[in-house]
C-alpha cells in the first residue's frame, strides 16, 4: 500500500509541476530567471511537504517482552486455635446536649455505670 501511495503522490506532483510550467511559463516571460523560479518552487514544495507530513502518526513495530514469572504462592502455616467465650458486651457510651448555668449548650459523653 505504501508503494501505491508513493507512486500516486509522485505522479500528482509531476502533473502539478508540469501544468504550472505550461500555464505560467509563456505568460511570465521570465527570460533568464526561469530556472530560479522552478528551483524556488521545488524547494518550497519540499519544505511544505515536510511540514505537512509531520502531523501524520508514526507506527512502530510491536515489541514483545517476556513476562516475569508469577511469584510462588505463600506458605500456609496451620496452627491450633483455642476458642474462648466472648467477653460480655461493654456498656455503650453516648453523647448528650447539656446546658450550663448561663444557658450555653455543650456536648457531654455519658457512659452508664453498671
Amino acid at each position: 500500500m505504501t508503494v501505491l501511495k508513493t507512486s500516486i503522490t509522485a505522479g500528482l506532483v509531476a502533473l502539478t509541476l508540469t501544468s504550472a510550467l505550461v500555464a505560467a511559463a509563456p505568460a511570465a516571460e521570465a527570460h533568464d530567471h526561469f530556472w530560479a523560479g522552478v528551483a524556488a518552487g521545488a524547494v518550497g514544495g519540499i519544505i511544505g511537504g515536510a511540514i505537512a507530513n509531520q502531523s501524520q502518526p508514526r507506527y512502530v513495530e510491536h515489541r514483545y517482552y517476556e513476562v516475569a514469572p508469577a511469584p510462588p504462592p505463600p506458605t500456609v502455616v496451620y496452627e491450633r486455635t483455642y476458642y474462648r467465650e466472648a467477653p460480655p458486651p461493654r456498656p455503650r457510651c453516648h453523647y448528650e446536649w447539656r446546658e450550663n448555668d448561663w444557658g450555653d449548650s455543650f456536648r457531654v459523653r455519658v457512659c452508664p455505670a453498671y
